[in-house]
């Protein structure tokens, strides 16, 4: 039974409504006082009719006393006689409907239920409104939470500046990179790509990277590594998730990089040039592989190279190389390389920092959609 609460002065209204309305229930209120008493008190209320022209109650006006969850009750506007501009106003004010004294019955009903369907409607829409809200609001702080669990500062190691940025297509993104101390001293060096975008490929990131690092501490080998972290996802048999993985392993006393790539777009060294400001750039080839997650006999291939002094490397995800401008056209492995080489000589952040801005102008206004991410290191002093 929807309870209707009638906000009124005058002395019949009671008798008129009890007469009709259907299965409607009355509750009525004299003054503005008793009404948002009423209101504020009762969370049972369904609809409200209120007087637009009585000397006492403040007509469509007294919902701006409210809270505005107590304001969100359909109402219907009241008249004693039909002031189309009155009538208007009320409408304008937020009224969903209104009635004109003396009330017939039929009326009373008819105007109720078309009222009553339109707050049933308009509560359906708050219910999922509200979900919504909750669901995004779950996303967000997940995609924190994943944003977090990436390193934001890193192992202090001397003569090697690094650094890393990551840019999530959606909240949650697939893409990730982890630098840590092996227990023998050295640093490891991760950049992954977990195919897909959103919530599945984040829950994937996290286990892929929780594998990635936990193997790395008792299996220095990278090749060995990944060849033992892609038998652990086959075995998770995610149906549709696999990821893409560079892994090196940069010994700090020889400055020697050995590698092992799972199918991830090659790196690039990044060396001086000569006589000028320019770098010479070149993609770190060996230690080829396939994606972890599809063939649980996959090997792995092992490469290693030394990073010489003022020598860099730029790691990333294809999300870079496949930014699209709104011709549909990919940033591509040319532009990318030439952003390199006119700012090869500078430090890893300002490295990024011209590859993102070359990206930013070459996109424009067009969405991103894949996740971007790099990781650079450089040997400097």
């Amino acid at each position: 039974m929807a309870k209707t609460l009638v906000i009124d002065d005058d002395p019949a209204i009671a008798d008129m409504f009890r007469n009709g309305g259907g299965d409607h229930e009355f509750v009525f209120a004299a003054s503005d006082a008793a009404a948002i008493a009423a209101l504020s008190a009762r969370d049972d209320l369904d609809i409200a009719i209120v007087a637009i022209d009585s000397g006492t109650i403040s007509g469509i006006d007294l919902f701006l006393k409210l809270d505005p969850k107590d304001a969100r009750l359909p109402r219907i506007a009241l008249a004693a006689a039909p002031d189309l501009e009155l009538l208007r106003l009320s409408l304008k004010r937020g009224a969903s409907d209104f009635l004109v004294k003396p009330v017939d019955a039929d009326e009373l009903s008819e105007t109720l239920e078309r009222v009553y369907r339109v707050c049933e409607r308009r509560r359906a829409n708050w219910k999922n409104e509200t979900e919504l809200s909750a669901i995004r609001r779950e996303v967000e702080i997940a995609g924190e939470i994943q944003r977090r669990i990436l390193p934001q500062t890193f192992p202090v190691v001397g003569g090697l500046d690094i650094f890393a940025h990551t840019v999530p297509a959606k909240e949650m993104g697939g893409d990730f990179y982890d630098v840590f101390t092996l227990p023998d001293g050295n640093l490891g060096l991760v950049i992954a790509d977990v195919a897909g975008k959103g919530v599945p490929a984040a829950f994937f990131m996290a286990v892929a990277r929780t594998l990635i690092r936990a193997t790395a501490f008792h299996e220095a080998g990278p090749a060995r590594c990944l060849q033992q972290v892609n038998q652990l996802l086959c075995r998770h048999d995610v149906p549709g998730m696999f990821v893409s993985v560079f892994y090196g392993v940069l010994d700090r006393d020889r400055w020697m990089l050995s590698f092992a790539n799972g199918g991830h777009p090659l790196p690039l060294l990044v060396r001086p040039g000569v006589g000028d400001d320019t770098a010479v750039i070149e993609a770190l080839e060996g230690g080829r592989g396939t994606l972890l997650g599809i063939d649980e006999a996959q090997t792995y291939e092992q490469a290693a190279m030394p990073l010489d002094p003022g020598a860099g490397i730029f790691f990333y995800t294809d999300g870079l190389t496949e930014a699209f401008n709104a011709a549909h056209n990919p940033f591509g492995e040319e532009r990318l390389e030439a952003a390199l080489s006119r700012h090869g000589a500078k430090s890893p952040s300002d490295m990024a920092g011209a590859v993102a801005a070359a990206i930013a102008e070459f996109v424009g206004e067009a969405a991103q959609h894949d996740d971007i991410t790099s990781l650079v290191i450089k040997r400097v002093g």
